[in-house]
């Protein structure tokens, strides 16, 4: 498509160009460092590039290490941040894990132990979907990998049980595995790509270390299950059908050698991923000892050569770069600029906890609308030391209010995963969103203050 002798691709690029051309342009005091402006600027173009799809993320990715490089806004240390995180070699090893289940075939074995006896119901059969998809983000980090792996299944039943392609219950069970694969697993730290990048940013910028449990405790209650609920009674009533052949289901699969020694590694890290309050090592290094043992010889279930061609190396240049952008906005002073600005609009004040969840929430909400959802995180995160300075509460319970943001959706593009999960299940963009708008607003007006008060009540609010 055209627009004016121009690709929209390449009006989308232009219009980036603008808005960070303008944001040079903004009136700032006279004792602002000098490269505040040009690190506003590159990030508007960095994110802009990355909100709109208008260039492939990891070749933004590969601009924005360029740009600030080129116009040193910050030392390379800084710039590279992202590749001595813990989240970077967290996404490391989940990639690797993924490869080797859908290579040694535990993926798919899990997939149908979740999926079979599910035929009841509609219901039933929308809520064990979900169930498996959930189940599936404890063992794989990976959305994309456990899409890939559950889609096909997902369909597979479908065509079991004799739903018509197009019909309103096969449309259903696709959207039951795009949307469970996302919306609960983003309240299990390893599960999900804005969780990695959330535990990311914490220890480079504040070097705060969230474990698994904690992150646990805190949203998989009400953000993940009885979210996770809602979207099963949505579901069900938005695509309820009559199953045509309820004794149809799939034969149960056997698991080979290496699925079985991969399952005992993935044991173990899970293991570690739930005990890491008690030893201090965190996700990712268990992550990448869990795929170090993948590759190992005699031990393994994997060789290099798997590992060729999985395109895995712009999903990793991806993460360092949002990891990068928020190292560079804290270090350069952009992040207090930032926060100067926002708060002479939005009060944090003491003893005020309802006012700064919900402001500091909603602000994760916004950007999440108009940012990716990791690039949101490296906005906001560089000035949640000041406001947790300004409203009493810690560091750590400012970041984890930013989880309110990226897990309030509202429509399909907001989430990459999901527009893949949408594909994968051949679902239409308005179909999916008859679905997340309404399942976004019940979030904002009832889960919100209820996620408030489980955590009030577990003492993170004072």
């Amino acid at each position: 498509m055209n627009i004016g002798g121009l690709h929209r691709k390449h009006l989308l690029i232009v219009v980036a160009a603008l808005a960070a051309g303008g944001t040079l342009a903004l009136p700032v005091p006279a004792d602002t460092p000098s490269n505040v402006l040009p690190t506003l600027a590159i990030t508007v173009f960095t994110v802009g590039l990355w909100a709109t799809g208008a260039l492939a993320e990891y070749i933004t990715s590969l601009i924005f290490f360029g740009l600030a490089i080129g116009f040193s806004v910050a030392p390379p240390a800084v710039v590279f941040a992202g590749l001595t995180s813990s989240a970077f070699w967290l996404v490391v090893g989940g990639m690797v894990i993924g490869i080797a289940a859908d290579r040694t075939g535990l993926g798919r074995y899990l997939a149908h132990v979740f999926t079979r006896r599910l035929s009841a119901s509609y219901p039933q059969l929308i809520a064990g979907i979900i169930i498996g998809a959930v189940a599936l983000a404890f063992l794989l980090p990976s959305s994309m990998g456990r899409l890939v792996i559950l889609m096909p299944i997902v369909l597979g039943l479908a065509d079991n049980l004799e739903f018509e392609v197009g019909s309103r219950g096969r449309t259903g069970m696709a959207l039951a595995a795009a949307l469970g694969t996302f919306y609960v697993p983003l309240t299990i730290l390893p599960a999900n790509l804005p969780n990695v990048v959330l535990a990311g940013v914490a220890d480079t910028l504040y070097d705060l270390h969230i474990t698994y449990g904690e992150y646990l405790l805190m949203h998989f209650p009400v953000t993940g299950v009885v979210k996770g609920g809602f979207l099963v009674v949505f579901l069900s009533f938005l695509f309820r059908s009559d199953i045509p052949n309820s004794n149809n289901t799939p034969s149960r699969q056997k698991l080979g050698h290496d699925g079985r020694r991969l399952a005992i590694i993935l044991s173990f890290a899970l293991i570690g991923w739930a005990s890491d309050f008690i030893h201090g090592v965190s996700p990712g290094w268990i992550s990448i000892c869990a795929a170090a043992l993948c590759l190992m010889p005699k031990i393994g279930v994997l060789k290099p050569a798997h590992l060729k061609g999985t395109g895995g190396y712009q999903t990793l240049i991806y993460v360092a770069a949002i990891l990068g952008v928020g190292a560079v906005i804290s270090t350069t002073g952009a992040g207090s600029f930032i926060a100067t600005e926002v708060l002479k609009v939005v009060s944090f004040a003491p003893g005020q906890p309802a006012q700064t969840y919900a402001a500091f929430s909603g602000l994760s909400m916004a950007f999440s609308t108009f940012s990716t959802l990791p690039g949101m995180i490296a906005i906001l995160a560089p000035f949640a030391d000041q406001v947790a300075d300004s409203s009493g509460l810690s560091i750590f319970v400012i970041m984890m209010m930013t989880v309110n943001g990226f897990s309030t959706l509202f429509l399909p593009y907001q989430s990459a995963p999901i527009m893949v999960g949408l594909r994968l299940g051949g679902v239409g963009i308005s179909t999916a969103a008859k679905v997340m708008l309404p399942l976004g607003i019940l979030t904002l007006i009832l889960l919100q203050p209820l996620n408030y008060l489980w955590w009030s009540w577990l003492g993170y609010l004072g």
